[in-house]
């Protein structure tokens, strides 16, 4: 999977891929890091799991993915942003060794592709964008 990377501000690069999910659908992620630090906090983020349509279910929602996060997320937190988007994220740190950070980024593609079926199985009127 290529990634692009990106300088951003305080010395912290985000790099940015597409993770697929099936032939017709993906999602975008992205890893901030700090470049050529000893150790650094980085953040993975799986973006736009879904869409919150219809606001009237704002509550349903957001006790599912409570729910979600309690016992099926691991070390990932899924999150609804105020546009309705619902994405995952981790925050860690990292030493010169990435093996961790990879190994999360891993695991975070099954943890993504598993929430994003989940959620659209509760909540059929969630959108795609």
């Amino acid at each position: 999977m290529p990634l692009k990377s990106h300088p951003i501000q305080n010395g912290q690069y985000l790099y940015q891929g597409k993770f697929n999910l099936d032939k017709d659908h993906s999602l975008p992620f992205g890893v901030v890091i700090a470049k050529d630090e000893a150790e650094s906090d980085f953040q993975i983020s799986y973006r736009k799991l879904a869409y919150l349509n219809n606001y009237a279910d704002k509550v349903k929602l957001l006790e599912l993915i409570n729910e979600l996060n309690q016992t099926k997320t691991f070390y990932y937190t899924l999150c609804l942003a105020g546009d309705g988007e619902i994405f995952l994220r981790l925050l860690g740190r990292s030493t010169t060794d990435v093996k961790p950070l990879y190994e999360m980024l891993v695991i975070g593609s099954n943890i993504a592709k598993v929430m994003t079926a989940e959620l659209k199985s509760k909540f059929p009127s969630l959108g795609s964008e």
